[in-house]
């Protein structure tokens, strides 16, 4: 008897691996479509984040007023994604921070933020050219429109602007990673 208890425990386990696969291989049955998205390697992308957007990537650090200052890093992109940390800072002290990525599907591309853990805002790529990228959300009273381009003395210029308040634009100098 003392066995029989002993493996109940194994029995259960064994049936219920058993059932899982059964299920699992019944919901890939050729009649019905794979529920799981496709893999990365499958989607062919309209554009590559990795020869577009290279521009951004690094370290980046501008004023957004004289007691404020602007840290943003920008991973190096891959085909599909770039990230980014954000932190503003007053006498050396951050005061804020956002997270940011841009994703590229194989239907659009998108840049979404994070200020302070908050949900992300979503914005949509509506221009790329050259060194120039756009993104808007029609829905938000501000930003609505958020761009990053890069100028001639190769400063990056991110530019928020939306519903009538005046744009905000940070030109960010290109400057040693933290760190390194």
């Amino acid at each position: 008897m003392r066995q029989v208890r002993r493996m109940f425990p194994v029995v259960i386990a064994v049936l219920a691996l058993t059932a899982g696969t059964l299920l699992q291989a019944q919901d890939r049955r050729p009649d019905r479509p794979d529920p799981r998205p496709p893999r990365p390697k499958d989607v062919k992308l309209k554009v590559r984040l990795d020869q577009k957007l290279k521009f951004m990537a690094g370290c980046w650090q501008g004023r957004l007023d004289p007691e404020t200052v602007v840290e943003e890093i920008w991973t190096n992109p891959t085909e599909n994604l770039l990230i980014s940390t954000t932190r503003y800072l007053r006498q050396n002290r951050a005061t804020s921070f956002e997270m940011s990525r841009i994703l590229a599907t194989d239907s659009t591309v998108t840049f979404s933020a994070s200020s302070e853990g908050r949900p992300f805002d979503e914005y949509t790529m509506t221009q790329l050219v050259d060194e120039f990228v756009q993104f808007e959300n029609p829905k938000k009273s501000f930003p609505q429109k958020i761009s990053y381009r890069l100028a001639s003395d190769g400063s990056l210029i991110p530019r928020n602007e939306g519903d009538g308040q005046t744009a905000v634009e940070v030109r960010f100098k290109k400057v040693k990673c933290p760190g390194t």
